[in-house]
């Protein structure tokens, strides 16, 4: 659509009312000024045709036409009003006439033939122009004792020259009014629509979001008002956003960033690491055994602890550095400019910090926490936000599983080529198909030093049970993908640990007892596996309660977890370890038997036992 301007149709709008008012003064000017003049000249006329008759009388008695001539004559051009002069008997017959010759030349001027054209369009007063105006008769002596009448006719030449004066005036009145209403106009229409097309502007600039704009404001007229206005308008919008912002951002708990802001800023940061070809690090922590806090001394107590920790975390790191709150007990720092090594410093600090530190207990008391860190550097472990994530949280459970509290670098130990890369593990984890799950049981099997297909083997017997135990199609598929990825956590576990020849020590043993907290803890990060959790977590709990990690007992331990207890235990006494021989076949299911009902389920065992059997005979019909 034809964009129309406000400034022309403002200007034409205030030119047009000028000239309509002109106009109708003008016109109204002209009506009484004429009427006035009329009404003088009619009175004027009455008396000069009075005169005339009396001074006619004399002369008509003398009875001399040339004296009356001359008399007439002389006497319009006294009054060039006076158009003719008759004089008739009582019968009417004329006794002695005079007309002023007419002349064909027209007085007007230039001037006054435009304004006459001009003001045409004026409805004037009745007026015969050069025409007979008026005509007035006067009874008179015309003779010795003869009576007659007086005839004098009268045109409007004096009233038309008044009135062309007058036009002349009022023209060029009204075209100095005219002009000065015109630029009146247009500096009115520029004082309204100039800051409306400000307005304009800055309004587009805020609708494409820059908040920073302002109206300029030169007036304090209501224009400058409504500038002020919008101004402050803006101000409240921008003050609004930041405030959305702020709270999109941040951890409504500790008042650090959160989750969501730090994968923002964590891949902004690796942008421009990668942009200018320098390091960055981050470390991912936990706070150790917290939900023991929260169990023993409320979760009011654990919410100020989180608090705490969230001041301590900031006062030991630089202002580019950033802190967030990554979900529950978990915090995440991102390092600009920072290898490695430099970060376990920051890490170090940190971890000290806190365990120094008395955190505000129930009734007045104060308690200790401590927490576990892991340190991740980009390029050196991963180029990818999701694989340097992983790296971090690996490292950090590899820092658990050691005995908590301690900062540990993702290392080559960790990150051997046998195990996955960070970044190829996050993909695998949000893949859900069977080819992408057994290469990360693979990985898990690798590390174990288990022969290839161990984490396959389990997995077939395992969904051959839930088969036997007619379990739907949607929990076999769970049983089939827990199987293969029950012991996922140990890709957090040291390499000396989980392969040490001979006996662990406590601490050691208790090490590889973390292993299923670490694969919980890895998995749940997959939105897609989330339902096999409970076998991951809970393959090591016994029958009888003597269990880990949380000492579940009888029908407390979900199936799936006794279905994996069961074949992941078979199948290990079937595998030479580097702490255990491996077990013949009908030891391993005597060893089964002996357990039944202690570490294991009996039914399990039960259809387990007679799966083994259907295997072996058909076998040896083969």
């Amino acid at each position: 659509m034809k964009r129309r301007s406000l400034e022309a149709r403002l200007c034409l709008l205030i030119t047009g009312l000028l000239f309509a008012l002109l106009l109708a003064v003008g016109h109204q000017q002209m009506v009484a000024q004429q009427t006035a003049l009329i009404e003088e000249k009619i009175d004027n006329y009455e008396s000069v045709s009075n005169a005339l008759a009396l001074m006619y009388a004399p002369l008509a008695q003398r009875n001399d036409q040339s004296l009356c001539r001359e008399f007439a004559s002389r006497f319009m051009k006294a009054d060039r009003d006076i158009s003719y002069l008759v004089i008739t008997d009582a019968e009417g017959r004329v006794l002695f006439s005079d007309t002023r010759e007419r002349g064909t030349r027209q007085d007007k001027s230039f001037m006054g033939r435009q304004v006459g054209r001009f003001l045409s369009l004026v409805r004037q007063p009745q007026s015969p122009g050069s025409q007979e105006f008026r005509k007035i008769r006067i009874p008179a002596m015309v003779g010795p004792g003869r009576r007659g009448t007086v005839v004098v006719g009268f045109a409007s030449r004096s009233v038309d020259a008044a009135l062309e004066e007058m036009r002349s005036r009022l023209i060029l009145a009204f075209a100095l009014a005219l002009i000065a209403g015109i630029l009146g106009a247009v500096s009115v229409a520029k004082a309204i629509v100039r800051p409306i097309g400000r307005l304009i502007l800055v309004a587009n600039a805020v609708t494409s979001g820059d908040l920073d704009v302002r109206v300029p404001v030169s007036s304090r007229d209501e224009i400058g008002e409504l500038g002020d206005t919008f101004n402050r308008m803006i101000q409240a919008l921008k003050e609004s956003r930041d405030s959305l912002i702020e709270r999109a951002n941040t951890d409504s708990l500790t008042n650090l960033y959160n989750h969501r802001y730090f994968q923002e800023r964590l891949g902004a940061e690796l942008s421009r690491s990668e942009r200018y070809g320098r390091p960055l690090s981050m470390i991912m922590l936990d706070i150790d055994h917290f939900k023991t806090l929260n169990d023993t001394q409320g979760h009011p107590v654990g919410d100020e602890a989180l608090k705490e920790l969230a001041n301590l975390l900031v006062s030991q790191v630089r202002d580019i550095d950033v802190v967030a709150r990554y979900g529950g007990e978990e915090f995440a720092l991102i390092l600009p400019e920072t290898q490695a090594p430099e970060a376990m410093v920051v890490a170090e600090r940190a971890r000290r910090a806190v365990a120094r530190h008395r955190f505000a207990g129930k009734d007045g008391d104060t308690v200790r926490l401590t927490i576990s860190l892991g340190v991740a550097e980009y390029p050196l472990h991963s180029r990818e936000r999701e694989g340097l994530i992983m790296a971090a949280d690996l490292a950090m459970y590899e820092a658990k599983s050691m005995g908590s509290n301690r900062s540990v670098t993702f290392s080559s130990d960790i990150r051997a080529e046998k195990n996955p890369d960070p970044y190829k593990l996050y993909l695998l984890l949000s893949a859900t198909d069977a080819a992408t799950v057994e290469a990360i049981a693979a990985a898990v099997d690798a590390k174990s030093d288990r022969y290839p297909g161990f984490s396959r083997a389990v997995m077939l017997h395992g969904v051959a049970i839930a088969q036997e135990l007619r379990m739907s199609e949607e929990e076999q598929n769970d049983v089939r993908i827990a199987s293969l990825l029950h012991d996922i956590g140990k890709l957090g576990i040291s390499h000396a640990i989980l392969n040490k020849k001979g006996e662990l020590t406590d601490a050691e043993r208790q090490a590889i007892r973390t292993h299923p907290t670490l694969g919980h803890s890895i998995v749940q990060k997959s939105p897609n596996l989330k339902s096999m959790l409970p076998g991951i977590l809970y393959h090591h709990e016994w029958w009888d309660g003597n269990g880990y990690p949380h000492c579940f007992k009888g029908e407390e331990i979900p199936l799936i977890a006794r279905i994996i207890s069961v074949v992941d235990a078979y199948h290990a006494m079937m595998t030479e370890r580097p702490h255990a021989a491996a077990r013949d076949v009908e030891d391993a299911r005597a060893e089964l038997k002996r357990c039944s009902g202690t570490q294991f389920d009996t039914k399990v065992v039960d259809i387990f036992l007679s799966i083994l059997e259907r295997e072996e005979a058909q076998a040896k019909a083969a």
